[in-house]
C-alpha cells in the first residue's frame, strides 16, 4: 500500500474548512470579530473569537479560509486587467523562468510580499515592471499569496499548546476526553487494539503533562484543570521533581507560586530533565494528581509580565476507581425447570443444566473474562447461551470493542451452561470466577486499567 493512500482527502480537508466556517458564521458577531482581528493581525483578538464558539482547535482552517478570500480580492485590485492569453505549457514554462530568476533574489519576494499585503497597486504594478513579471501579474500575486496566508495564520493561531497527556499525544484524543496510543515514547501506552480491550483510555493516578508554549518572551506558566470548558478554572499547583543535570543525577524540585495567584512556574527554573530553560521546544509542565472520576477540561497559560497567551481547552476523562466488585451466581436447571441455589455445590450429568447469573460492570469498560478454575491450573473460559435464546453458544467473556457506551454487564444477565459439552471440563472442583478490567492508563502507563473479581464454588462430576 502506498504512502498516499494514507494522506487525507483533499475534498475532506475542503469540506472541514467549510464546516468550521460555517459553525464560525452561526454566530454573525464572532464571525465579524474573527475577521477584523484577522485583517489587524491581532492574535489574541483572533483566538478569543474562536474560542468563543468551540472553535479553537480548527483555528488554522478559519484563517486559510479568509486569507484565501482575502487573496482573491487583493489579487483582482492589484491586478486589474484580465489575463487573456490561455495557460498552456509554454506560458507555464516561461512563467517558471521568470519567477525562478526572482526567486533567487530573498530580498526581492520579500518586497512583492509587502507590497501585496498592502495592496498598494501603484507600488505593485512599477515593482512588477522592474522585475519584467507585469504580463504574469495575476499569477505572481497567487504564488505570493500562499507565503503569505501561511505567515499570517502561524502567527494569527500560535498558542500555548498541552501537547502530551499521560504519555499520550493531546492530538489523540477526542471530544469525550478518550485517549488512544501510541504514547510517546512508544511503549507506555500501545496502539489502539478495540478487540482486545485496548484503546478510548481515561487516564489516572498521576499525569505528565507537556507542552510548548509558542510565546518568545514568556516566563512563566500555569497549568489549570475545570469542570467544563468555560471554567471555573482551578491552578494544577504542585512541586515538580526533575534534574538539573542527567550524568550526574542532580535531583531539582520547581515550586509553584502561591498566594493571590498562585500556580505559576518560572520558566527560567525548568531543569534540563524537563526541556531547559528556554521558551522554545517541548516541556514538563507538571505531574497531575489526577481528581476524582469525570471529564474535565485542560489548559495552558503563558505570560511574560505584558501579555498573556491561553491554550486552546483539551478534553480529558478521569477515572479513579476500580469497577464494582462483579458478582456470578449459580444456580441448578433440573430438567423439570426448577432452579436449585448452587453454592459449593455438587452436579453431576444428568442433573440438569447450570444457570450462570453475572453482573459486572464499568463506565470505562476494557474487558471481562468469565472462566471455570479448576485444581493443576486449570482453566476453561466458560461458554453458554443466553437463558431462552436458542442458538450456538458464545463464550461470556467479551470486550467493549470499540463501543465506549458498552459497560459490560450492567445488570444480572443469565446464561444456561452445560459443562459436560465441553471436553476440557473434567471431574473437579471448580470456581466460576469472573474478571472485568476498565481501560484507565495510571501513572502514564497502560498496565490493564483497574481491575476486579467474584467467584463461586461448584464441584463437577461425571
Amino acid at each position: 500500500m502506498s504512502e498516499q493512500q494514507y494522506e487525507p482527502d483533499p475534498l475532506d480537508e475542503l469540506r472541514d474548512v467549510a464546516a468550521a466556517a460555517e459553525k464560525l458564521a452561526a454566530d454573525e458577531e464572532a464571525f465579524v470579530e474573527a475577521f477584523d482581528a484577522f485583517t489587524a493581525a491581532d492574535a489574541a483578538r483572533f483566538q478569543a473569537a474562536l474560542d468563543r464558539v468551540g472553535l479553537a482547535e480548527r483555528c488554522e482552517l478559519v484563517c486559510v479560509y479568509f486569507c484565501t478570500k482575502r487573496c482573491v480580492g487583493t489579487c483582482a485590485r492589484l491586478c486589474p486587467e484580465r489575463a487573456t492569453r490561455p495557460v498552456d505549457a509554454k506560458e507555464v514554462l516561461e512563467f517558471t523562468h521568470a519567477i525562478a530568476r526572482v526567486a533567487k533574489d530573498r530580498r526581492a519576494l520579500e518586497r512583492l510580499v509587502k507590497i501585496a499585503e498592502a495592496e498598494d497597486v501603484r507600488a505593485w504594478q512599477a515593482e512588477l515592471k522592474k522585475l519584467e513579471l507585469t504580463r504574469f501579474c495575476h499569477q505572481v500575486c497567487r504564488f505570493l499569496c500562499r507565503v503569505r496566508c501561511k505567515r499570517h495564520c502561524r502567527h494569527l493561531c500560535a498558542r500555548p499548546l498541552i501537547t502530551r497527556i499521560s504519555s499520550i499525544p493531546t492530538a489523540q484524543f477526542d471530544a469525550q476526553g478518550f485517549g488512544s496510543g501510541p504514547s510517546v515514547p512508544p511503549f507506555q501506552v500501545p496502539p489502539p487494539s478495540p478487540a482486545t480491550g485496548v484503546g478510548d483510555h481515561p487516564i489516572g493516578a498521576s499525569s505528565w503533562l507537556m507542552g510548548v508554549f509558542n510565546f518568545a518572551t514568556a516566563t512563566q506558566y500555569k497549568v489549570e484543570h475545570a469542570p467544563s470548558p468555560a471554567g471555573p478554572w482551578t491552578p494544577i499547583a504542585e512541586p515538580v521533581a526533575g534534574y538539573a543535570s542527567m550524568f550526574p543525577l542532580i535531583p531539582v524540585t520547581r515550586f509553584p507560586s502561591g498566594g493571590a495567584d498562585p500556580g505559576w512556574y518560572d520558566i527560567s527554573a525548568i531543569p534540563l530533565s524537563d526541556g531547559g530553560p528556554a521558551t522554545a521546544g517541548e516541556k514538563t509542565l507538571v505531574y497531575w494528581t489526577t481528581p476524582t472520576d469525570g471529564l474535565y477540561w485542560l489548559r495552558l497559560r503563558v505570560r511574560d509580565g505584558a501579555a498573556e497567551k491561553v491554550s486552546a481547552p483539551r478534553a480529558v476523562r478521569v477515572d479513579n476507581t476500580a469497577p464494582p466488585t462483579p458478582v456470578i451466581t449459580l444456580e441448578l436447571k433440573t430438567p423439570a425447570g426448577e432452579l436449585k441455589p448452587l453454592k459449593c455445590g455438587k452436579v453431576k450429568r444428568g442433573d440438569g443444566l447450570i444457570r450462570i447469573t453475572v453482573e459486572a460492570h464499568d463506565d470505562n469498560f476494557s474487558r471481562l473474562s468469565v472462566a471455570a478454575q479448576g485444581n493443576s491450573s486449570l482453566s476453561v473460559p466458560i461458554v453458554a447461551v443466553p437463558e431462552g435464546t436458542p442458538g450456538p453458544a458464545v463464550p461470556l467473556s467479551k470486550t467493549y470493542n470499540g463501543n465506549v457506551a458498552d459497560t459490560g454487564y450492567p445488570v444480572p444477565t443469565s446464561f444456561l451452561w452445560d459443562p459436560w459439552s465441553d471436553p476440557r471440563i473434567i471431574p473437579c472442583c471448580y470456581v466460576a470466577r469472573i474478571d472485568i478490567w476498565d481501560r484507565a492508563v495510571l501513572n502514564n502507563a497502560w498496565a490493564g486499567g483497574h481491575g476486579r473479581s467474584g467467584w463461586e464454588a461448584i464441584e463437577i462430576g461425571f
